[in-house]
């Protein structure tokens, strides 16, 4: 799976902000979204699997417990999923 759309990530203020670019023609706005979900978007920029996202993570967060870091994983791609932006 990967982003339909093109996003640029930005930290405003102490938060991150996932802006669509370019012609995005079913999905006009931005995201905050935290840490976790900015490295998820930055791994969904090319075709990867959820279990390959898990594994990422774990490798750049190693004191994460994987079972923490699935359940972000899940809870941030049903999120993504449901507003339309995976492929």
């Amino acid at each position: 799976m990967k982003l339909k759309y093109n996003f640029v990530i930005n930290e405003v203020a102490g938060e991150y902000i996932a802006l669509a670019v370019g012609s995005n023609k079913g999905f006009n706005g931005y995201m905050r979204i935290n840490t976790t979900a900015k490295d998820i978007l930055e791994l969904l920029k090319d075709d990867i699997d959820r279990d390959s996202i898990v594994s990422k993570l774990c490798e750049m967060y190693p004191d994460a417990k994987i079972s923490e870091v699935g359940r972000s994983v899940d809870e941030t791609l049903e999120k993504l999923n449901s507003a339309g932006l995976l492929i």
